[in-house]
């Protein structure tokens, strides 16, 4: 449809453009040029549409086709995973941490999303700074969790449930005779 519009304001604009030349009278021929001018603006108009419209759909064919690749490589990694590529331990450690100080960011946060929003990226930039510690991979992911929590001041208690403290040292172990803190587990 706009191929033809442009065709016919084509033809328009063609006809008043030998009417203008042909034209002896000075009114009639200013006339017929705003004319003119008026069809040449809807030919110029409905072709940069038709263009953008094209530009438009290849975008978008582009956009469903990356979509439909990221659908497909996240079947393919959930269907059979790439032994080449091994899980990232820093990357776990910081989403255990994470995982661990989310309740307690939200209650800092009193509710507002906002608030707990930027309390979120605080940590996440503590922990990125965490992870360039050498002892990071090593502490005990509670013991890290508490250095946040003392790093951020936050003034909350780091309560633990029982499959989250699993991974804390054994009353007697060496960790615990170094002195590491004790983990209050909550049932």
């Amino acid at each position: 449809m706009l191929g033809e519009l442009a065709e016919l304001a084509l033809m328009v604009a063609k006809d008043l453009a030998v009417r203008v030349r042909e034209c002896e009278d000075a009114e009639q021929a200013v006339a017929l040029a705003n004319a003119f001018q008026k069809a040449s603006r809807v030919v110029r108009l409905t072709l940069a549409l038709d263009v953008k419209l094209d530009r438009d759909a290849a975008r978008e064919a582009r956009e469903a086709a990356r979509v439909e690749a990221e659908k497909t490589e996240a079947a393919r990694a959930v269907c059979a995973p790439s032994p080449a590529r091994a899980p990232d331990p820093v990357r776990a450690r910081k989403a255990r941490v994470r995982g661990l100080l989310n309740r307690l960011l939200w209650n800092e946060s009193e509710g507002d999303t906002e608030e707990f929003d930027i309390l979120q990226e605080d940590l996440r930039a503590r922990l990125d700074e965490a992870a360039l510690g050498a002892d990071f991979e090593t502490l005990p992911i509670e013991t890290l969790a508490r250095r946040v929590i003392a790093d951020m001041g936050l003034s909350g208690e780091l309560t633990l449930s029982v499959g989250e403290s699993a991974g804390a040292p054994a009353p007697g172990s060496v960790d615990a005779a170094l002195g590491q803190p004790e983990v209050r587990s909550s049932a």
